[in-house]
């Protein structure tokens, strides 16, 4: 089956996925560094949050895991020149890759990106920075959940809040899987059945070339 999923993901790509010079750099920049691509979003997902993005005429986000910036460069691509991008990355060896990568994709949006852990970063942020309109989720899945409570409070009335492998093969239904990013995303899932900041919610199993795995994603009340 991952074949088949894999070789599908390809066809999608040569059919709707435009080539871009600074998102193939990228993957190429991180497997040269040797990180592995594998931990990027697929590039009919990283469409899906562009599309996101410039449905909702969105003009700030917010990205929790930078790790190579592939991601990053995808969010960008559908801010306006007046967009704001603010990207946060605990790895230093990872936040020097993604730095080399947003600098040489040449974006014409503005990109900051801040290394150290989300949780720290998003609770030193000065307490009049302006909501974020887009926010996406992709890192430690055992933060998830205390990403998701601070995320809230750096948003907005109609803000999408998108977070990454939720799935994780299944593994989230498995009883027996006690890892703390399982258990991190089981309890994702239940801070946000019926969150009193939350609009609506769903989750969405994705199967590709990243495999078996999926998307939660909530608009802010």
């Amino acid at each position: 089956m991952q074949q088949m999923w894999t070789d599908l993901d390809s066809y999608i790509d040569s059919h709707l996925i435009p080539e871009d010079e600074r998102l193939d750099k990228v993957m190429h920049n991180t497997v040269e560094h040797g990180l592995s691509n594998h931990l990027a979003v697929a590039p009919n997902q990283g469409m899906l949050l562009q599309m996101l993005i410039q449905m909702n005429k969105c003009k700030r986000v917010l990205e929790i895991g930078t790790f190579a910036a592939y991601s990053t460069i995808w969010l960008a691509r559908a801010l306006p020149k007046d967009g704001y991008l603010l990207t946060i990355e605990g790895r230093e060896s990872h936040a020097q890759v993604a730095q080399q990568n947003i600098a040489e994709a040449n974006m014409n949006t503005h990109i900051d990106l801040k290394v150290g852990f989300a949780a720290d970063v998003l609770k030193s942020l000065p307490s009049d920075t302006p909501a974020f309109d887009f926010i996406f989720i992709d890192a430690d899945k055992g933060s998830y959940p205390e990403y998701l409570e601070l995320s809230l409070n750096h948003a907005h009335s109609g803000t999408i809040i998108v977070l990454d492998n939720v799935i994780r093969a299944g593994d989230i239904i498995n009883p027996d899987n006690q890892k703390p990013s399982i258990v991190g995303i089981r309890q994702t899932f239940e801070a946000l059945k019926a969150h009193p900041k939350l609009l609506s919610c769903t989750a969405l199993q994705t199967v590709g070339s990243k495999g078996h795995d999926g998307f939660a994603i909530a608009i802010v009340k």
